[in-house]
């Protein structure tokens, strides 16, 4: 099977969804500190990705066999 998608471009949508949805999760039980921590894995060094210019970095799915 073809199938035209991005895998890495979908893996790091699926990872920028899930993260927002902890965030939101948290922020409703005012748990700041777990909202700070994953915002802290997604904006490194002041740098939101989804602005550009960020490089993410993937190794091989060893889980697939090709």
């Amino acid at each position: 099977m073809n199938y035209d998608i991005d895998e890495k471009q979908t893996s790091i949508d699926n990872m920028e969804d899930t993260l927002w949805e902890r965030v939101k999760m948290h922020a409703i039980r005012d748990d700041l500190l777990t909202v700070k921590a994953i915002h802290d894995e997604w904006v490194v060094d002041g740098v939101d990705p989804t602005d550009g210019g960020v490089e993410f970095m993937f190794i091989e799915n060893f889980a697939i066999e090709m």
